[in-house]
């Protein structure tokens, strides 16, 4: 499963290229109420080419809020953020790197496994010094993960909808392949489920 995810991840880079998204935590600020959970956070993600996108929002712990922030900043443009949930989510030290006798400073890794809407498990882990930075990264990896598969299968359909007007022939049965290849890492939403049912995949 993790190598046909990577192969899509290469995927969606030559698709999309430039449009690419791909987000570092660059830091954060949190609040959270110990009695009750809640949690509030102000996040600070950078770009590539250094572009800064800021990300507040509240939930129920820090990843929560990380999470419902992020949807509310970007799911009307790619609603399939919607559909996907957590299922797995699960922290361990590697204590072969700790700098000292009590091995606080250990890196930890973060493994996240989300649910898409056709029930499919995609896992993703990220590694930090710290636990909080860690799991956040892991995060967005998972919420950038289905933007750009969402982005990707429209872009392909773009060109499929170009090819089938050239009459091109070889080219509609290569994108259609290629729909039909990254449909599976999408999650539902109505535009994905309209090119799918023209589709019949």
């Amino acid at each position: 499963m993790q190598e046909k995810k990577e192969r899509t991840l290469q995927l969606m880079k030559e698709v999309l290229n430039e449009d690419y998204l791909h987000l570092d935590v660059s830091s954060f600020e949190i609040h959270e109420d110990a009695k009750s959970g809640r949690c509030r956070i102000h996040c600070t993600l950078q770009s590539p080419l250094g572009e800064v996108t800021h990300v507040e929002g509240a939930g129920v712990g820090m990843i929560d809020a990380f999470f419902q922030g992020f949807k509310e900043r970007l799911a009307h443009e790619f609603p399939s953020l919607n559909t996907i949930s957590f299922s797995e989510f699960g922290v361990k030290a590697i204590m072969s790197t700790k700098g000292d006798t009590a091995g606080s400073d250990a890196v930890g890794e973060v493994e996240l496994a989300v649910t898409n809407s056709y029930g499919s498990i995609f896992r993703f882990t990220a590694q930090s010094r710290s636990i909080s930075r860690a799991s956040l990264t892991v995060t967005l990896e998972a919420m950038e993960y289905f933007v750009n598969s969402e982005r990707t299968f429209c872009r392909l359909y773009q060109a499929l909808q170009h090819y089938r007007k050239e009459g091109r022939t070889d080219l509609v049965a290569k994108y259609t392949d290629l729909l039909s290849s990254i449909v599976e890492n999408t999650s539902y939403s109505e535009v994905i489920e309209q090119i799918k049912h023209e589709l019949q995949f």
